[in-house]
């Protein structure tokens, strides 16, 4: 702790009174201000800075496209060259690599979601739908997701042992009303080495009676991954 003469404190505070006593007087103006008396010892600044969670979503949306199921069940998912005239899969937010339908450029295709760890805590990314897959796909559909790093070892807990873009396995998409699906339990936050951002892959199982258009709405959440 440094100690600190009263002859400064009073000195100061002469120069505070000065200062707002004249609205012209600024501190280029008082130069040096002479101080009696000393100090003695030595001093530290400290600095704490709170923990926090944030991500954002580099791509929230993907999209299949249309086709015929010619009487057989499809699985389909966005990191395969699908049936039909669904549109194919696609890796990351690459936009030159071609799968077949989904050149890269367009805005509907099957493409993975991106999350990015933006906030300065290792995070869990837990994901959920509005339903299962047998109310918004029909009974007998399945949907699933899986994690995997858009950067090398971003999701170094988990994928541990499978370098640079190792990728977990396929695990039931569950509904809010039950438990979320943790894709990825400790995403770094670090953008330097770039460790920051995962991918999140689905893949649905359609039954071969399934018919019309199919949507639903998923969330996807972090936690501090330390809790």
């Amino acid at each position: 702790m440094v100690n600190v003469s009263n002859n400064i404190i009073a000195t100061l505070l002469i120069a505070a009174i000065a200062i707002s006593g004249f609205g012209l007087v600024t501190i280029a103006n008082l130069g040096r201000i002479a101080v009696t008396g000393g100090v003695t010892g030595t001093g530290a600044a400290n600095v704490t800075i709170t923990g926090a969670v944030a991500i954002e979503m580099v791509r929230n949306f993907t999209y299949f496209n249309t086709s015929t199921l010619n009487g057989a069940q499809r699985i389909i998912s966005t990191q395969d060259d699908n049936y039909g005239t669904f549109s194919d899969g696609g890796e990351g937010n690459d936009t030159t690599t071609v799968y077949g339908t989904c050149d890269g450029t367009e805005p509907l295709c099957a493409f993975p979601f991106i999350v990015r760890n933006i906030g300065n805590v290792n995070v869990s990314i837990n994901i959920s739908s509005a339903d299962e897959a047998s109310t918004w796909i029909r009974t007998g559909a399945a949907s699933q997701v899986r994690g995997k790093n858009n950067e090398a070892n971003a999701c170094g807990a988990d994928f541990s042992g499978l370098a640079g873009f190792g990728e977990g396995t396929w695990a039931n998409l569950n509904t809010s009303a039950t438990s979320e699906t943790v894709v990825c339990s400790d995403l770094d936050y670090r953008d330097s080495p770039n460790v920051d951002e995962l991918r999140i892959h689905f893949r649905l199982t359609i039954p071969s009676d399934t018919i019309g258009s199919k949507q639903d709405v998923v969330t996807v959440g972090a936690i501090d991954s330390s809790c």
